[in-house]
């Protein structure tokens, strides 16, 4: 008798274990290398003068990560992610110095119908930047989101081909893929007592991917502190692969709906896979600014060689043309030329794990 009720306690204990299976994961990333601006604004005279420096982040920010998942049974699986950015070059806390600044939610995903998460989180701006453009599609990263309207200069946009803000207070739906289509939705609180509006967040996506071809079209509203004006953006993206080419193409807009100043930013671009271990990868960008700011363009170009799954050497250039602004290659960089053209050269490794 003493037996048999042994094997079935472990038995129950065993199916207990099954259906609650869990799974923890830490991951990061770090990018470092030398960066060389051909033009850099000086402090003390306001001229040029070339810069050569140690740059974390530019292919795609350094960060250290905790993600999870829970099997709830009945095709339902709880997750989690908690990720905190840094600079490798000095050991500083990114995003502000918020210990998890890049993502923090928690969610529930039904195989049937999608995941919901909250906490914060990207919107869906994000998808496209990361699917569709060279920033994310090549170890350009920052080289390629500098283009544009930024704050730094008195501008009331930040456009480029735009990557996406994280959004506090979120919470997020994005659904399972139905015959090729799926689509996305996410509202983020703005806490403000008596006025629901003021700070509030608005994003939407749908996409289609079939075969070789990826498209996707995207929107994104952020009211401001008093829930009268907004940043509105909107964007659409495609890639198509062909053969060993990928191409790629992304348009954005983003317009403060305050002053109505108005950016619209085009991308056309392609990977092309050299060999299994070597990639080069190219695209030509163009913003064009409302309110007689002038318009800006840049060239991006790089190769990139796998020395193994998680870690490659890369060597990149950029050159800027920028008609309204000092031109501003690396966004994030805080680097500026005293005039309306400057080029950068990179070389780094990046290493996941």
């Amino acid at each position: 008798m003493k037996k048999k009720l042994l094997v079935a306690a472990t038995l129950a204990a065993c199916t207990t274990m099954a259906h609650a299976q869990s799974s923890v994961t830490i991951y990061g990333l770090i990018d470092i290398g030398l960066t060389y601006y051909s033009s850099a604004r000086t402090t003390a005279t306001g001229g040029n003068a070339s810069l050569l420096r140690m740059d974390s982040g530019i292919a795609q920010g350094s960060r250290i990560g905790f993600k999870g998942t829970e099997d709830l049974g009945g095709g339902l699986s709880a997750f989690f992610t908690l990720e905190t950015g840094f600079g490798a070059d000095d050991g500083s806390l990114g995003q502000g110095g918020l210990i998890f600044g890049r993502q923090s939610f928690v969610g529930i995903n039904s195989k049937s119908w999608g995941s919901v998460s909250l906490g914060r989180q990207y919107d869906f701006m994000a998808n496209l930047g990361g699917q569709y453009a060279m920033g994310a599609l090549s170890p350009a990263g920052s080289f390629a989101w500098g283009l544009h309207a930024d704050a730094a200069n008195g501008g009331a946009l930040n456009n480029h081909i735009y990557a996406g803000d994280r959004t506090n207070n979120s919470i997020k739906y994005a659904s399972n893929k139905i015959g090729g289509f799926s689509f996305g939705a996410m509202y983020g609180f703005g806490e403000v007592a008596g006025n629901n509006t003021a700070g509030r967040t608005i994003s939407a996506t749908g996409q289609y991917d079939a075969g070789a071809f990826s498209g996707a079209l995207s929107y994104t509203d952020i009211k401001d502190a008093t829930g009268n004006a907004a940043t509105r953006m909107y964007g659409g993206g495609a890639s198509y692969q062909l053969g060993a080419f990928k191409l790629f193409g992304i348009a954005t807009q983003v317009k403060n709906t305050g002053t109505s100043a108005k950016d619209t930013t085009y991308e056309l671009g392609t990977v092309y896979a050299l060999t299994p271990l070597w990639d080069l990868a190219g695209a030509y960008q163009f913003q064009k600014r409302s309110q007689g700011i002038g318009n800006a363009q840049a060239v991006i170009a790089m190769l990139d060689y796998k020395i193994s799954k998680r870690t490659d050497l890369y060597v990149g250039a950029v050159y800027d043309r920028d008609k309204g602004y000092r031109a501003y290659p690396v966004t994030g960089g805080g680097i500026q030329s005293a005039t309306g053209n400057q080029s950068a050269v990179r070389m780094g490794i990046r290493h996941r794990f």
